[in-house]
């Protein structure tokens, strides 16, 4: 008997920035949603290196939608491409008989056994994920490898759903038509769709007090892993040119945490005895209490140097807050957001370039919404109606072989 078409997604665990897509597509079309994740860990709490504890996030992750989690660990789960194994794919492919699997990314074993079950069964195979082909820098040898490599994994394809320019670059050049490709751009939630002007203006007041920051203070601020690959030291390095006018009334702030905090916190003491520039580090902060924070800084700053940011969701976030932002060109999303009016890209590890782009944000008026119009096509609502759309142009699904 024929039912109506279901998309059986295979993530590794609950993600934060994945997890409302599911929600939001099921709110669309009850039923038409299925997760299948390789573990909990992200839910259950597990150690981050980079972040240098152990948390799990703190808002719902498995509520929403249907789930299956089938515990597929072998050994530190997300360790490496071994430690989610795959064990119990084809049979929940059987048992759920969709009309399409999604896959969202080609990091593990877990992956290319959905990937291969999905094709044993005759089932049409989707991916979304961030790969991009300028995040890290590589020989030619090994550029012309990893190009063999994805050529090959992508034959299967049936759609490919693309978060960026990047990333749709990057299937062209891997041998993906243009006719199987959709935007699905990268969002996070909007934490601030329902806070009115004047709320936002008092979250903000509120922020800053607590943190002990004057109103009249410029705030640049880094969210994130404190860890070389975002590189956050070069804020300090900033300072030396700075305007000083603009330094006499900048603050620095510091949400996050990781393995170079003691450094920071030295660059820190050594910045309010030099220059009068005073830091505020707040601690890692989980999903539920990031609006506030947000709202206090006025020019969000991710530094990253060319160590894999495929993206930088904390730019999105840091938009929806009203906040000017500066990435390096280390990092995906300026591809998509170089051209916004409060927005702005500079050459990686050029703290003068970096000083120039700050001091320009900052002769501009805060607006907490300048950027929600644009933000529109990088949403939540939007992807989910992405997947919701091509869902819909499938026929209903016969029942599948028995297929081991």
């Amino acid at each position: 008997m024929a039912t109506l078409p279901k998309l059986l997604v295979f993530d590794s665990h609950p993600v934060q920035y994945r997890v409302p897509i599911w929600q939001t597509l099921e709110a669309l079309s009850p039923g038409c949603v299925h997760v299948a994740y390789a573990s909990d860990c992200s839910v259950r709490g597990h150690a981050d290196a980079d972040f240098g504890q152990t948390f799990a996030w703190d808002e719902p992750m498995l509520s929403g939608y249907d789930h299956t989690i089938l515990n597929c660990e072998r050994g530190e789960p997300l360790a490496g491409w071994g430690s989610l194994t795959g064990e119990g794919v084809s049979q929940l492919i059987t048992q759920l008989q969709p009309s399409a699997v999604l896959l969202t990314g080609l990091n593990y074993r877990y992956d290319l056994m959905a990937y291969l079950a999905a094709r044993r069964h005759n089932i049409p195979v989707w991916l979304r994920c961030e790969t991009q082909d300028y995040a890290l820098s590589r020989s030619a040898l090994k550029d012309q490898l990893r190009s063999l490599v994805y050529r090959t994994a992508y034959l299967g394809l049936n759609h490919v759903f693309f978060i960026g320019q990047l990333n749709k670059q990057h299937y062209l050049r891997h041998g993906i038509d243009s006719t199987q490709l959709t935007p699905a751009h990268y969002g996070t939630v909007d934490r601030y769709a329902h806070v009115t002007k004047a709320e936002k203006t008092q979250l903000r007041a509120q922020a800053r007090v607590a943190a002990g920051i004057a109103a009249t203070s410029h705030v640049v601020g880094f969210s994130g892993k404190f860890i070389a690959k975002k590189n956050p030291d070069i804020l300090y390095k900033m300072l030396d040119h700075l305007p000083v006018e603009l330094r006499r009334r900048t603050h620095l702030y510091f949400m996050g945490s990781g393995g170079l905090e003691s450094e920071l916190r030295q660059l820190a003491a050594a910045a309010l005895q030099q220059y009068g520039v005073p830091t505020y580090f707040s601690g890692f902060v989980n999903q539920s209490q990031l609006a506030g924070h947000y709202l206090a800084f006025d020019t969000l700053v991710l530094p990253s140097q060319r160590q894999g940011e495929t993206w930088g969701l904390v730019a999105n976030e840091a938009m929806q807050a009203g906040c000017g932002v500066i990435v390096s060109d280390a990092v995906g999303c300026g591809a998509d957001f170089w051209h916004w009016e409060r927005f702005r890209v500079f050459t990686t590890g050029a703290a003068a370039a970096l000083a120039k782009a700050v001091a320009e944000l900052a002769a501009l008026p805060r607006d907490t919404e300048w950027a929600r119009p644009k933000l529109r096509n990088y949403s939540i609502q939007a992807t989910a109606t992405a997947l919701a759309t091509e869902l819909g142009k499938l026929s209903p699904q016969p029942a599948v072989s028995n297929i081991g």
